[in-house]
């Protein structure tokens, strides 16, 4: 999902999805709280091994919560709040108006 591109339903899914697994939902807040995440920082801080936590930044990489930057041998996390807010719109919509 680009930045600019409008948040399809199947993406709202996937973005839901991804936030619905508690390990995720811990990592992106972890990440969220801070402006760049480095994963080693993450594994240790979330006590989760490091192939379980790429295994989830995948997951909320394809929703478009989290944008990934390498550098050398290390990735670095940074949370795409455009994406979260725009779920939360589309969400405030449901029900009566």
């Amino acid at each position: 999902m680009s930045r600019d591109s409008p948040i399809t339903l199947d993406t709202q899914v996937e973005i839901l999805k991804a936030i619905a697994d508690p390990v995720r939902l811990d990592l992106l807040k972890r990440i969220a709280a801070v402006p760049e995440m480095a994963c080693t920082d993450l594994v240790e801080q979330s006590h989760v091994a490091k192939s379980t936590v790429s295994y989830h930044m995948k997951s909320l990489r394809i929703a478009g919560l989290i944008e990934v930057r390498k550098e050398g041998r290390n990735f670095h996390y940074t949370f795409r709040p455009d994406a979260m807010k725009h779920l939360m719109s589309v969400l405030g919509e449901i029900g009566p108006q």
